[in-house]
């Protein structure tokens, strides 16, 4: 999926000018009133900077586009909720996005951020707030969907207000349930298993190797790089690209990085990703689509632990991994697992007291 390209710039900042001209009374030619417009809108960043609420929830819905952008069932995605909005009966409120899914089937999806680190604490919708976005919904004839990341856990999940606790002034929701009702894979969502375990090596040419010194130091220039899935080299272009994706964006961990010495010669580097807990010595999961999207954004918008860009100018597809449908590995072998919405589970608290 493309990002279609706008001058924010030309037409967003006049928009805006334009809004504020409507509130205080701004005259458009009036160089009085400009200052004044760029002085409120600096004193609104910088108290937006001050809000981590405001910065990581914008970043996450942003986020979403990207994750429903490359998971590869969404053909037109448009935010919802900006320009101006006429209507009449009751109040309503634009959800942040309508999706059309590739069967031309459309959805309008409203982006939460949830950072509960207990998976039984629930995560609650107020009923007025939801009722308002349901009206704009009915108004549509489209359905409504909650998109909630659940940020502790490094999760997306789409859910109907149906999945939802129905509570007197509030609908709830704990990350069992979340997780057994998400309509993820609407999207083209999926979990993706392989061998462990994966490794990269950097490699020098044998007669550029350098001697390592009595301090343990060695230049190294890398010349090949290779890669191998439980132990078995992938010679496969197509694999080759899809191993380092899951190394660059899956939920394996770094847990040996060695030297590849000969004759107290630099040959190369060899790096090991394995999975966290392994049960099984030929299979494992190695994340979500949705996990590993969200993962490339975040090396694009947050460093050192803080938000660096709430947007980004790269395309969706940037993040996207190419797994034909029809795949079949040679030394790359892979399990996509789609999770279905299973509405009769009821959570965690539920399961294990069952």
């Amino acid at each position: 999926m493309k990002k279609l390209k706008r001058d924010a710039e030309k037409f967003d900042v006049l928009e805006l000018f334009a809004d504020m001209a409507a509130e205080h009374g701004y005259d458009l030619n009036d160089a009085v009133a400009q200052e004044d417009f760029v002085s409120r809108v600096r004193a609104s960043i910088e108290a937006s900077k001050k809000s981590n609420i405001a910065i990581f929830g914008k970043r996450i819905e942003s986020l979403f586009a990207y994750v429903a952008g490359a998971l590869g069932k969404v053909i037109l995605l448009k935010q919802e909720d900006s320009g101006d909005i006429y209507f009449s009966g009751n109040e309503i409120l634009a959800p942040d996005y309508r999706l059309t899914l590739d069967g031309n089937e459309q959805l309008l999806v409203e982006v939460k951020n949830c950072h509960h680190r207990n998976p039984t604490n629930k995560y609650s919708i107020k009923k007025n707030y939801y009722l308002k976005l349901k009206q704009y919904a009915d108004l549509n004839g489209l359905e409504l969907r909650f998109a909630v990341y659940f940020s502790s856990w490094n999760l997306w999940t789409l859910l109907s207000i149906d999945s939802f606790e129905e509570n007197k002034n509030s609908f709830t929701i704990d990350l069992g349930r979340a997780m057994a009702c998400s309509e993820m894979s609407r999207l083209g969502d999926c979990m993706v298993g392989t061998a462990p375990d994966l490794e990269l090596h950097l490699l020098a040419k044998p007669e550029e190797a350098s001697e390592i010194d009595g301090s343990g130091h060695a230049l190294f220039v890398t010349r090949e790089v290779k890669m191998y899935c439980a132990g078995s080299e992938i010679t496969n272009d197509e694999e080759k690209t899809i191993a380092f994706y899951l190394i660059q964006f899956g939920t394996w961990l770094e847990k040996e990085t060695e030297a590849i010495v000969s004759d107290n010669k630099l040959l190369g580097m060899k790096f090991v990703y394995s999975p966290e807990h392994q049960e099984d010595s030929n299979f494992a999961i190695i994340g979500h689509l949705s996990t590993m999207v969200t993962n490339g954004f975040r090396n694009h918008t947050v460093k050192n632990g803080d938000v660096v860009a709430l947007k980004l100018g790269l395309d969706p597809s940037v993040f996207k991994v190419l797994i034909p449908q029809d795949y079949k590995g040679e030394n790359l072998p892979l399990w996509r697992f789609v999770i279905q919405s299973n509405p009769e589970f009821k959570g965690f608290t539920d399961a294990q007291s069952g």
